[in-house]
């Protein structure tokens, strides 16, 4: 197989949805490129902190965060609750595929900082057997833009987010996401979940959805119920959310203080025994096992992974040469075959039901 284009900047390849190259071989990724990382400052942070203490005063918590046992929300947890002082009430999915190592690292977290981790789910079975379903079609014909099907239970999490927060009187949710994960080739498709909830953004779904479905009706065999659910839900910020919880505050934490990864990982370890997990060599979203098999469907359809396109962030950031970032890409973004076998055999598929990689 010849060996592909790639950016001189980044790591992003000629297969990447929507790229284009000047003379000097950069990708227009790089060149439009701006800044995910300023910061709207550490004192502004302190400042709506303390309004949430003090107006939550005679009450149990301060906030809610969501936590999965993965680097950045254990990071979050403990800035919130010994930098800050914040009493925080954690909320966790219990998804069929959290890595036995995230939910380790959020019992750790829990003990050594006192928190109160609640945990969810839907029906016993319901998620395994959606996704079960979800990747049968998809296999029929992959498509990068209907991926994130495949974990729309994961998607639905919001609005039980905002029901749990508004049980224990809470207003201020805090979001532990970093700033470059979302991959930016998946715009090409339906749009960012801040984004595709725009009325500019709804012809662009309707066409993008109707050729879809018409490429593979058996995509109407799935649940539209909760596609729709995940559509209006699957962002904070959508209209649909902040119609009826605006009365909740939600943050994250990165929009106040950088994002340091060496810094993030460290932190969590020596302070609250946090662990990468021992099936994968990186340590970003190991807290689901199921992205292990979504990286592969990204390499199938498009030829690069979410993985390719936080280090080309982080080139563009300066916070990792492109060298490094290489080097580090062909260890992090292999998932051995076994790990693999082990995932899909939750859903009954093995991985010759899956398309080999662009």
């Amino acid at each position: 197989m010849p060996e592909k284009r790639t950016c001189t900047r980044c790591l992003l390849t000629e297969t990447t949805p929507g790229i284009a190259f000047d003379a000097n071989g950069v990708c227009n990724y790089c060149t439009a490129y701006e800044s995910k990382l300023d910061v709207l400052g550490e004192q502004k942070l302190r400042e709506l902190l303390d309004h949430h203490q003090t107006k939550n005063r005679d009450k149990k918590y301060d906030c809610m965060i969501g936590v999965s046992g993965g680097r950045d929300s254990t990071f979050t947890l403990y800035k919130l609750v010994k930098d800050y002082g914040m009493r925080v009430l954690c909320i966790h999915y219990d998804n069929p595929f959290t890595s036995p190592q995230a939910t380790e690292n959020m019992r750790r977290a829990a003990e050594a900082l006192g928190v109160e981790v609640v945990g969810w789910s839907f029906p016993p079975g319901e998620h395994l057997r959606a996704t079960k379903k979800a990747m049968r079609v998809w296999a029929k014909r992959p498509s990068s833009a209907l991926i994130p099907i495949v974990c729309a239970h994961c998607k639905n999490w919001w609005p039980t987010i905002f029901k749990i927060a508004r049980k224990n009187d809470i207003s201020l949710i805090v979001i532990g996401s970093n700033p470059l994960e979302t991959a930016s080739f998946k715009k090409a498709a339906f749009g960012g979940s801040r984004t595709y909830h725009k009325l500019t953004n709804v012809p662009r779904i309707i066409s993008r959805t109707v050729k879809e479905v018409f490429a593979n009706p058996d995509y109407l065999k799935l649940s539209w119920k909760l596609i729709l659910s995940m559509y209006l839900g699957a962002s904070h910020s959508s209209p649909y959310l902040r119609k009826r919880y605006g009365d909740i505050e939600v943050i994250r934490l990165f929009d106040y203080i950088p994002w340091n990864e060496r810094e993030v990982e460290e932190t969590a370890k020596a302070s609250l025994g946090w662990e990468k997990s021992p099936e994968v060599e990186s340590s970003w979203r190991f807290d689901c096992r199921l992205d292990y098999v979504r990286r592969k469907m990204y390499a199938s359809t498009v030829g690069v992974t979410e993985l390719r396109d936080l280090f080309s962030k982080m080139i563009r950031e300066g916070m990792i040469t492109r060298d490094e970032a290489q080097a580090r890409l062909q260890r992090e973004d292999r998932v051995e075959a076994s790990v693999i076998e082990s995932v899909l055999r939750q859903i009954d598929m093995t991985p010759d039901d899956l398309p080999t990689e662009v």
